[in-house]
């Protein structure tokens, strides 16, 4: 048993030189790829430092016979992709409720303009305090207008999911934006 203890803990030793010398070496190069790739600096450092936390993670799993400069690039594009897919996401997301809310009143009053950037803020801080297993579908359904199947294959769950999860968060967003406008119904889907 004091040979299993020894032998994990010479194994972080291990890992840990091993992550050690990877970052002494490669992380300059993850950095400029980074940046290159997000084009934005505090980004490009949650990125480099994110590729290197699960570059940590796997090292025991790392072939010593593949290039390790070809394998720390793999996992810092997969993690700028992540970010540029968050960033996507709530571009669209306000994007689209912007876009949505002044078709139906175009704000043409510094006033109006005003009254609109606090309703477009209530929206946002509404969909962003739904759980992510309701956010995700909201964002795919309304912003992305992906119906239900294309929903359900994306986050691997049935449609009788999709729809559950659906229907749960536009009610609690009716019910936190009824405010607004108290007369309308939040539509079950998107017309058009």
């Amino acid at each position: 048993m004091t040979r299993v203890t020894l032998t994990s803990q010479q194994d972080e030793v291990t890992s840990e030189i091993k992550i050690e010398s990877l970052v002494k070496e490669y992380f300059s190069y993850i950095h400029r790829l980074t940046l290159s790739i997000l084009d934005d600096s505090h980004e490009a450092d949650d990125a480099a430092q994110d590729t290197f936390i699960a570059a940590h993670r796997a090292v025991e799993g790392f072939r010593a016979e593949a290039n390790p400069k070809t394998w720390l690039t793999s996992i810092a594009v997969n993690a700028c992709r992540s970010r540029m897919r968050k960033r996507k996401v709530r571009q669209a997301l306000s994007t689209a409720l912007v876009a949505l809310h002044l078709l139906k009143n175009p704000p043409s009053s510094p006033e109006e303009v005003a009254i609109q950037s606090e309703i477009d803020r209530s929206i946002w801080l509404a969909v962003d305090a739904l759980d992510e297993k309701h956010r995700t579908p909201v964002i795919l359904r309304y912003v992305h207008e992906l119906n239900v199947p294309e929903i359900a294959e994306i986050l691997h769950l049935s449609q009788g999911t999709i729809h559950s999860r659906l229907h749960y968060a536009r009610q609690k967003l009716q019910a936190q934006l009824e405010h607004l406008n108290p007369r309308e119904e939040m539509p079950d889907e998107p017309s058009g």
